[in-house]
C-alpha cells in the first residue's frame, strides 16, 4: 500500500474547522466545543473578528500566525473580561462559576493546536481566578428521595431508569448505548453436596458422616439447574470501546427492568432482540433514547416528587444542592464505599473505583488490575443491602445476606470439626501402631 501524490495533501490548504474537528473524537465534546466556539468568535469578539463563523475561525488562524503575540494578548483580554463575571453574586444573571472559565478557552485551544498557532497558554492560563467559590454543599441522592422518585415515576421505563441509575452508579451516557445482550443475571447456585466420613478408634468406618452444601455465584449458561436464586445482574457499559467496564444492578432493579422489558415488547409488538436497544424512545419502533431524553425523563420525575426548591428553580442557579443525574453516582459511591468487604481495604476499593468506570486509584490500575466478573460480583453483593430502595426489599435481602454468612461460618466450622476428627484417627491409628 502506497500514497499516491494526489492523495498528498498540505494541511495548510485544508480548512482550520476541518482539522479542528477532526481532532475532536467525541460526538458530544465536538457539540459542547462548536457551541462555545461560535458564542466566543460571533458573540465575545463581535467587534474584533469579521464575518461568518468559518470566516472568522480562518481570520483568527492567518491572525495568530502572521502575529502570535495578537492572539496571546487576545486571550488574555478575553480572560479578564470574563474574570470580571466571576466576582457578581451567585444569584446574578451574569455571574460565571470558576469552575466552568476554563471551557471558555478549551475549544480555542484546540483549535489554535490543530492549526499549528503557538502562544503561551501558561500565561493565559494564570490569569484564571481561583476556584475557592465553588460550593461545597453538593450531595447525592438519599434513599427517602429516591422512593419518592419511584412513588411519582410515570411507567415500568421510569422505573427502570431510576433504580438502574441508583444501583449502579452508571453515568447517563451509559444508557445510550446499551442492548439487550448487555444484561447477564447473576445467580447464587448450590454445589455438589460433599460426605465426609471417618474411621472410629478401631480403624472401622463411622456410619456418621458431614454433608455440606457450598453456595456460590454462577450464569443461567454455567449451571444446570432450574431452580435459582438472583443475586444481582450485569450491565455492560460502552461495550466495544475502550472504556468498556462492567456494573452491577441489585435484583430489584433487574426486576424493575424485566417489567420494563414486558412493556417495552407490547409497545414495538415483538420480544427484543439481544442487539435492540434497552432503553428507547415513545412509539412502536425500537429507536434508541438519547442521554438527553434519559436525563429530561429523570428531571420530569424529580420534578413531579417536589425534590427541587421552586424559588431555586424560578432564579436558575447555576448549581443545585443535588446533581440530577450525578446524585445517584454519589449514592452509589457512598453506599458501597461504607459496605463491609471481605477484601483488604485496598483492593476492595479499586473494585468499586473500577465498577464506577473510573480508571482507578493510580492510571494502571485498569490494566493490571484485572477480575474475574464473579468476583466483582462477589464484592458488590456486599452493597446489594444498601443500594436496595424498597425497605421491605432491603430487609428480607439483609436477612438473606445475614442467612449465607451464618451458613458460610457454619461450614468453615463444620470444616474445621471434620479436619480435627480426621487429625484424631490418625494419631489414634498411630498410637495403637506403635503399641503393637
Amino acid at each position: 500500500m502506497k500514497l499516491s501524490y494526489d492523495e498528498f495533501e498540505r494541511t495548510g490548504d485544508v480548512d482550520p474547522l476541518v482539522l479542528y474537528t477532526q481532532a475532536i473524537k467525541s460526538a458530544e465534546t465536538r457539540t459542547k466545543y462548536d457551541r462555545t466556539l461560535r458564542n466566543m468568535l460571533c458573540v465575545m469578539l463581535e467587534d474584533i473578528l469579521h464575518g461568518t463563523f468559518e470566516e472568522r475561525a480562518r481570520e483568527l488562524i492567518c491572525r495568530g500566525r502572521e502575529d502570535p503575540d495578537w492572539v496571546r494578548d487576545l486571550l488574555l483580554s478575553v480572560s479578564r473580561k470574563l474574570r470580571e463575571r466571576t466576582e457578581h453574586a451567585p444569584d446574578h444573571p451574569q455571574y460565571l462559576n470558576p469552575s466552568s472559565f476554563s471551557n471558555y478557552f478549551k475549544p480555542v485551544k484546540k483549535l489554535l493546536d490543530m492549526n499549528d498557532v503557538t502562544i503561551p497558554w501558561k500565561r493565559v492560563y494564570s490569569t484564571f481566578p481561583e476556584q475557592n467559590n465553588i460550593s461545597n454543599s453538593t450531595r447525592g441522592w438519599t434513599r427517602a428521595e429516591i422512593q419518592k422518585m419511584l412513588m411519582h415515576s410515570h411507567g415500568p421505563i421510569d422505573h427502570a431508569v431510576i433504580l438502574v441509575c441508583a444501583s449502579s452508579g452508571i453515568r447517563v451516557g451509559g444508557f445510550e448505548g446499551l442492548e439487550w445482550r448487555d444484561l447477564t443475571p447473576i445467580y447464587y447456585c448450590e454445589g455438589d453436596e460433599k460426605e465426609a466420613r471417618y474411621n472410629d478408634h478401631n480403624g472401622n468406618h463411622s456410619n456418621s458422616k458431614t454433608t455440606t452444601k457450598k453456595r456460590r455465584l454462577c450464569v443461567e449458561d454455567d449451571n444446570n439447574e432450574k431452580n435459582l436464586t438472583i443475586a444481582c445482574a450485569r450491565l455492560q457499559i460502552y461495550r466495544g470501546s475502550s472504556e468498556e467496564y462492567p456494573a452491577f444492578i441489585t435484583p430489584e432493579a433487574y426486576e424493575a427492568l424485566l417489567e420494563y422489558k414486558a412493556d417495552w415488547a407490547h409497545r414495538v409488538g415483538h420480544a427484543p432482540e439481544p442487539h435492540e436497544p434497552m432503553f428507547i424512545r415513545m412509539g412502536d419502533l425500537p429507536r434508541k433514547a438519547s442521554k438527553t431524553l434519559i436525563k429530561k425523563r429523570v428531571q420530569q420525575v424529580v420534578s413531579s416528587a417536589a425534590l427541587r426548591d421552586e424559588a431555586s428553580i424560578r432564579n436558575k442557579p447555576r448549581r443545585h444542592t443535588v446533581p440530577i443525574m450525578n446524585g445517584f453516582r454519589r449514592f452509589w459511591n457512598k453506599s458501597c464505599k461504607e459496605s463491609l468487604s471481605g477484601d483488604s481495604a485496598l483492593s476492595s476499593l479499586i473494585k468499586k473505583e473500577y465498577m464506577m468506570g473510573h480508571a482507578g486509584l493510580v492510571s494502571l490500575d485498569r490494566n493490571y488490575f484485572k477480575t474475574h466478573m464473579l468476583e466483582l460480583a462477589e464484592e458488590y453483593l456486599h452493597s446489594v443491602p444498601a443500594l436496595t430502595i424498597n425497605d421491605t426489599v432491603r430487609l428480607r435481602t439483609e436477612n438473606t445476606k445475614q442467612a449465607n454468612t451464618i451458613n458460610k461460618i457454619t461450614d468453615e466450622r463444620d470444616a474445621e470439626i471434620e479436619g480435627l476428627r480426621k487429625m484424631i484417627v490418625e494419631l489414634t491409628a498411630r498410637f495403637e501402631e506403635s503399641q503393637k
